[in-house]
């Protein structure tokens, strides 16, 4: 499901004429894909923005941003996002309560 909508994506962004990732992007540039994962964390910290102002509607919005550059950027770097989800939820499943000590 999210190699999928990560393929619509791509295609969206590219029709739009945005610069999409692409699998040699990993090795061929040392700023192109953090600059990338700098945007994904300015989503998240426009999500916190709406939460500050009480806007559930945009929270929303801005959360769905987050999701959609994350696969935008893992398709186009051709990762197996189904996969990796869901290794990482069974991981965690195993990891006990509350794991680690934190507080948050």
């Amino acid at each position: 499901m999210l190699n999928e909508l990560g393929k619509e994506i791509l295609k969206i962004n590219l029709d739009n004429g945005w610069d999409v990732s692409q699998p040699g992007d990993w090795t061929a540039s040392a700023y192109k894909l953090p600059a990338k994962l700098a945007l994904i964390t300015s989503e998240v910290s426009e999500a916190l923005e709406a939460f500050r102002k009480d806007d559930a509607l945009n929270f929303a919005e801005e959360l769905a941003d987050t999701l959609i550059r994350v696969l935008d950027l893992s398709a186009g770097l051709g990762l197996d996002m189904d996969t990796a989800v869901r290794l990482k939820l069974e991981k965690n499943k195993g990891r006990g309560y509350k794991h680690g000590g934190k507080r948050v």
